[in-house]
């Protein structure tokens, strides 16, 4: 429940018990851009993962070749980014707010009020930007382009109202 206590003091309208209220509403924010960092990741990790085009797993066991529907085509230079060694894929990380981490490409903080999805290989610049030895394939920024397919439905926003409406709903508001 809603715990404000507003008392009259004279000429004065003293309002207590908001900092609890300002700090659900900021951990709610928070846990809106966690779990926004963890569905954009899952993408990129989706698209860093293959050698050919991406399938579904339907069907009855021993069927399945038969019944599993493609999800996305690969053209040269498309996604999934083709896997050799697995470090690309593996490199790829993100952070809840207020936390850091390092890798081989240096250290990557999000502060308190943000989600970080990065790829600490030292590569993945190349291969993300299609310079270099990529430069034949164009660019695949696997994280940019998660981040636009999540995004495309507002879902960031979606993520962090649907956490603040649990949070008011907690404290009894409407």
């Amino acid at each position: 429940m809603l715990d404000i206590k507003i008392t009259l003091d004279g000429d004065k309208v003293i309002i207590e018990g908001l900092q609890k209220l300002a700090d659900d509403f900021f951990k709610a924010i928070q846990r809106g851009l966690t779990r926004s960092a963890i569905s954009v990741h899952r993408l990129a990790y989706q698209w860093l993962s293959g050698a050919g085009a991406h399938y579904t797993k339907t069907g009855v066991k021993g069927q399945a070749l038969k019944n599993r529907k493609k999800v996305m085509d690969t053209a040269s230079g498309g996604y999934p980014v083709p896997v050799r060694t697995g470090w690309l894929r593996r490199m790829l990380d993100w952070l809840k707010p207020g936390t850091s981490k390092s890798g081989p490409a240096g250290t990557f903080m999000a502060a308190a009020n943000e989600a970080v999805i990065f790829d600490s290989a030292l590569y993945a610049g190349v291969i993300f930007g299609g310079r270099g030895s990529s430069a034949k394939f164009g660019p695949r920024d696997a994280i940019r382009d998660a981040f636009a397919m999540f995004n495309r439905g507002l879902g960031v926003q979606m993520a962090i109202m649907q956490e603040i409406q649990m949070a008011k709903a907690k404290a009894g508001l409407k």
